[in-house]
């Protein structure tokens, strides 16, 4: 199905179009907008600097890929993993937390990503991933990850510099399939790559910010999510992590609820839930298609949105016919990140901000050296019968 179809995407421009309207100025002060059409540059330049800094050359094959990673700087991995999902030879694990499984041994191969090489579950993967003796690579702006892989002489890929971590998704993304080429799992992905940057700028025509509500499916698509409760729906095979990224950037761009779920598994308890009578109250279901959909999978997304819209609830099919598998896929992403810009306006929300996790990180700062203190010897004396 295309951009074009679908309830949402026909949906005329209601009053206060010029909400949408750039420039944005005090209501995008980091230029969120900007970041997102600059996504095809970003793809270009990580091809640059692959090409003149590859990958190095594996010594021996590994039995598997661990990626050790959190939010944007994870969300590369699991692009790359779900696309290639029928092709590659060995299992990509995509680790969020402090700890490995144990299947992460000296026969594997251990990613850490972190954008700012300062987030502290991929730093402490890195250092158990040294105690077991699993080789490792790291990609990074910088901070204590670059400093450790200086140290450890560990190859470390660089991302440039200077943006939330969630709008480096393409250099990371690149940078991914780049060593799934030097792993010699799936072949050179430049041709897809480039052929993905220009999908980009021409879709850019038609979602950018210049491009008014009357003509622009993603302006109009944010509207009608406007208010809403927001339930994204994919197929499993490749579509989740673009249903993941999609709740992601609705989070943390519009600061807005959303919840992901996929195809097949969430037709055997998930749709239960709309059986309560006010379950469709204020939602929509964004149903993410593409063209490699399996048949089963394309039936049970027609027999599901039809189901939703008879619970009450708004349907919002988004599928790209154009391209091949990676450029449908970016697509994809771009759609729901110029989505997640226009729901943050309509909101009045900036969407650069994420007072939430900073606050978030403040008090776990505070909780742990509250609990340090309360460990000190003198502490001990002070309160007796401590722990």
């Amino acid at each position: 199905m295309s951009e074009a179809q679908g309830r949402a995407g026909a949906a005329p421009p209601e009053a206060g179009g010029g909400l949408l309207d750039p420039p944005y100025g005090e209501r995008d002060r980091g230029d969120m907008a900007g970041k997102i059409g600059s996504a095809p540059a970003q793809i270009d330049e990580a091809l640059e600097r692959l090409a003149a800094s590859p990958w190095p050359a594996p010594s021996r094959d590994p039995d598997l890929l661990a990626v050790g990673a959190m939010g944007g700087s994870a969300m590369a991995a699991d692009l790359a993993r779900a696309l290639d999902a029928d092709r590659l030879p060995r299992p990509v694990l995509v680790v969020r937390g402090y700890r490995w499984p144990a299947c992460v041994t000296s026969a594997s191969l251990a990613l850490l990503c972190s954008y700012s090489g300062e987030t502290e579950e991929t730093l402490a993967l890195y250092n158990e991933a040294r105690r077991r003796g699993v080789p490792c690579l790291a990609v990074t702006t910088g901070g204590t990850l670059a400093g450790w892989c200086r140290r450890d002489g560990v190859p470390c890929a660089r991302l440039p510099e200077g943006m939330p971590p969630r709008a480096a998704l393409y250099a990371s993304w690149v940078t991914f399939s780049q060593l799934l080429r030097a792993l010699g799992w799936i072949g050179d992905p430049a041709p897809s790559w480039r052929e993905a940057a220009q999908s980009l700028r021409d879709r850019a025509a038609r979602w950018a910010p210049e491009v008014p509500e009357a003509r622009n499916p993603a302006k109009q698509r944010a509207r009608a999510l406007q208010g809403k409760s927001v339930l994204i729906y994919a197929s499993a095979e490749r579509l989740g992590p673009i249903g993941t990224r999609l709740r992601n950037q609705l989070n943390e761009n519009a600061k807005q609820l959303a919840h992901s779920a996929l195809f097949p598994e969430l037709n055997h308890n998930e749709i239960v839930g709309w059986e309560w009578p006010r379950a469709a109250k204020d939602r929509a279901v964004v149903l993410l298609r593409d063209r490699e959909d399996p048949p089963e999978i394309a039936e049970r997304l027609d027999l599901t949105a039809e189901y939703v819209e008879s619970r009450g609830a708004l349907a919002v099919p988004i599928g790209e016919e154009q391209g091949g598998r990676l450029a449908r896929a970016v697509a994809l992403v771009q759609l729901g990140d110029y989505v997640s810009l226009y729901l943050a306006l309509l909101n009045g929300i900036d969407p650069t901000p994420i007072a939430s996790i900073d606050a978030f990180k403040r008090r776990l700062a505070e909780s742990r050296r509250a609990r340090a203190a309360s460990r000190s010897p003198g502490a001990m004396e002070d309160s007796p019968g401590g722990t």
